[in-house]
């Protein structure tokens, strides 16, 4: 019985061996090559194979061997791109706003840094399929709420599940920094800043909080575990990253004194309305900001209104890194979006290489995962896609192809869907 097995074993793993050697090889030609690195080449190879990209060519000056490749897909006119990365994403953990029990990205209380985002991640979500449509194609998903929220995940948008989907789990932990300044009224009438009177009282319970939670990742005596403070561990042996949601200039250098007071080596600001008038100690912290929404009027009623606008620019030309978000109001739906927010950073002065770079390297970086992800490289994930004229332009945007680990995925969505069978049924061009 024993011999059985071991021959079957050692079948299956000689079949697996010959599968993995003659994996399906695909060459994407011509097409404009976007890298993430800040790079491009106007006219490209790019191969595939498996999951893999294993060649990333100028086509002016190498050759190929058309018998080589299994499928060769002619993008001459085209562009390719690396997959776009979201942050800061309720993608998967939500599905409809106005039907609470579809709400899954906020557990009641302050401080809950053991709330893991990435088990309640929804890889069905029929959300999901329309922001693939626009090259976006992975994301960090990650809680809400005062205080700690939890912790943020990589995840890619092809899974069967949460398992299947997972880059990277539990890669940084979530902190909202009180406001110093409350604003009043709504983005269609918004009312004056109001000072919070309990600021000093609430920022005192955060740092309160993390001296306990250091203390307690650098007792090595056996102890009771605390669950909350186990998953704080990351945050001060550099296995996670510190992300921290704030707005107001005032906060914001608090923060950094904050990040600095705890020896947190890696932290990320989020949101960072008034980060342009503090450049100067981002920078010198090797703090990068997560722009959370481009489309959005100023935080300020008198502040120039393409302020929001400007932001990426101001930021990256000061030398602060940058990637993208689109948290608030319907932040699920309009991640979509995602490519012409940041062309509309583009054409308000962010160089257009160094803008797709914020949603493909630099969300890799901040991650951990841009050994695999993020860039079109030799060794690197085939996850990335072919359009037919400029991504970040909503006239242009026409993904045509896209991959996902190497495989190539489906780009219709509920929507498409509809639209095809409404134009059949009236006899147009959908």
């Amino acid at each position: 019985m024993k011999q059985a097995i071991f021959i079957l074993f050692a079948f299956v793993s000689l079949f697996a061996n010959g599968q993995s050697q003659t994996a399906h090889k695909t060459l994407i030609r011509y097409a404009t090559a976007h890298l993430g690195n800040g790079e491009k080449i106007d006219n490209s190879y790019i191969e595939l194979q498996g999951e893999s990209i294993t060649r990333v060519a100028d086509a002016n000056t190498s050759r190929i061997n058309e018998s080589d490749y299994d499928t060769i897909i002619e993008a001459d006119g085209k562009h390719t791109y690396p997959g776009f990365i979201i942050m800061d994403s309720r993608l998967g953990l939500t599905e409809i706003d106005a039907v609470l029990a579809s709400h899954d990205y906020q557990e009641v209380g302050d401080f809950l840094p053991n709330v893991r985002a990435l088990p309640a991640f929804n890889s069905e979500s029929k959300i999901i399929a329309t922001v693939r449509t626009n090259g976006v194609l992975m994301a960090q998903i990650a809680p809400t709420g005062l205080g700690i929220s939890g912790q943020s995940s990589a995840v890619h948008f092809n899974g069967w599940n949460w398992q299947d989907a997972s880059v990277k789990a539990d890669e940084g932990v979530f902190l909202t920094w009180p406001n110093r300044y409350n604003s009043t009224g709504w983005w269609a009438d918004p009312g004056k800043s109001k000072v919070n009177q309990t600021y000093g009282e609430q920022t005192q319970t955060i740092k309160d909080y993390f001296s306990e939670a250091q203390a307690y990742s650098k007792d090595s005596a056996q102890h009771e575990k605390n669950l909350r403070f186990e998953a704080m561990r990351g945050v001060y042996n550099d296995s996670k990253r510190l992300y921290v949601r704030v707005n107001w200039a005032k906060d914001i250098l608090d923060v950094v004194q904050f990040i600095r007071a705890n020896n947190i080596k890696k932290a990320t600001i989020v949101g960072g309305a008034e980060a342009h008038l503090v450049t100067t100690e981002l920078r010198e912290n090797n703090i990068a900001v997560i722009i959370d929404r481009v489309h959005k009027l100023p935080i300020h009623e008198d502040a120039p209104i393409d302020e929001p606008f400007k932001m990426a620019a101001t930021l990256v030309k000061d030398g602060v890194s940058i990637a993208f978000a689109t948290s608030g109001g319907k932040e699920a739906m309009i991640s979509r979006n995602l490519p012409f927010q940041v062309g509309t950073a583009v054409h308000y002065g962010l160089d257009y290489e160094t803008a797709i770079q914020s949603i493909t390297q630099t969300p890799s970086k901040l991650m951990g995962i841009d050994d695999v992800f993020g860039t079109l490289e030799s060794g690197k994930s085939a996850t990335l896609f072919i359009c037919e004229g400029d991504a970040l332009d909503m006239t242009g945007n026409h993904v045509i192809t896209a991959f996902i680990k190497g495989q190539m995925i489906d780009l219709t969505n509920h929507q498409t869907e509809l639209n095809e069978r409404f134009a059949k049924k009236l006899g147009v061009e959908p």
